[in-house]
């Protein structure tokens, strides 16, 4: 069993945090925010994608949340993901023909841009804050929502982020 909880970068990074949604219909959203090293709001998104898998979804939440951070002038970005999968997808070398190809390469290019990235995995107990903001674009129009400051329900998420509170996990090591 081990504790986890969400904690903020070092400065004078930023921290993104994105998640993907799929609900039952098939229809995906994503969500993500960024927080400073003191773990203030800076900005957040919602977007409502519409019919995709999961993985596209958690993909154009890690797409978006790049964009922001680097629209937002933000150049030390700590980015933290709870997919694997498109951990490896945006970390490794890939093939041309799948289908997440582009999107993909699209994410590559931000990550090669004249800014310092870190990618890593956390897992979902420390990503509550964006599984909400994905959860919650299932409520929005199709397309991109921008937040510049927290949306409402939010609050509860961010408290227990800023208060290190932990959630239990069971991990096999």
């Amino acid at each position: 069993m081990r504790w986890i909880s969400w904690k903020p970068p070092d400065w004078p990074w930023c921290s993104l945090n994105t998640d993907g949604a799929h609900n039952r219909e098939g229809i995906s959203t994503a969500g993500g925010l960024i927080r400073d090293h003191m773990d203030r709001w800076l900005s957040g998104f919602g977007m409502m994608i519409g019919s995709c898998s999961v993985t596209v979804a958690e993909l154009w939440g890690l797409y978006q949340g790049l964009q922001l951070a680097w629209n937002s002038g933000i150049r030390k970005i700590k980015v933290e993901i709870d997919s694997r999968c498109v951990l490896q997808l945006v970390t490794k070398p890939t093939l041309e023909i799948n289908h997440y190809a582009p999107l993909i390469r699209a994410i590559k290019d931000y990550l090669k841009m004249d800014w310092q990235v870190s990618i890593s995995h956390i897992y979902r107990e420390a990503n509550f804050a964006a599984d909400y903001m994905a959860s919650r674009a299932f409520s929005i129009p199709l397309g991109l929502t921008i937040y510049h400051t927290p949306p409402l329900g939010i609050s509860p998420f961010l408290f227990k982020d800023a208060y290190g509170v932990a959630h239990s996990r069971s991990v096999v090591l």
